[in-house]
Parts: C-alpha cells; sequence; structure tokens
C-alpha cells in the first residue's frame, strides 16, 4: 500500500479519537465549542485530504 495513503488513513484515525475523547469528557454538547468545532474540522479535513488524493491517483487504488 502506498505510504501517502497510509498516512492520510492514519490522520483519520487520530482525528477521530481526539474527537470521540472529547465528546466523551463533554456530553450533550457541554464544554468549549471552539474546540469541538476545530476537532469536527479536523476530522472533516483529514477525510477531505484523503478523498482527494484518492481522486488524483485513481491508478494506485
Amino acid at each position: 500500500m502506498d505510504e501517502q495513503l497510509e498516512a492520510l488513513e492514519l490522520a483519520i484515525e487520530r482525528a477521530e479519537e481526539e474527537k470521540r475523547a472529547f465528546v466523551k469528557e463533554n456530553p450533550n454538547g457541554t464544554g468549549d465549542k471552539a474546540e469541538r468545532m476545530r476537532l469536527y474540522g479536523q476530522v472533516e479535513g483529514a477525510r477531505k485530504a484523503l478523498r482527494d488524493y484518492k481522486r488524483a491517483n485513481p491508478h494506485l487504488l
């Protein structure tokens, strides 16, 4: 498997772990709203990077 692809998938996993930990500590929308939005944005950014990479390199899949 391509190293870049693995790195992007790992970035998604890490971002989701951070988000889950934050949500678990701050249920029902409590906690810092800016931090919550940053974590959700980080997950979406990682997913977008993976989609863009796959779109740019279809021959690797």
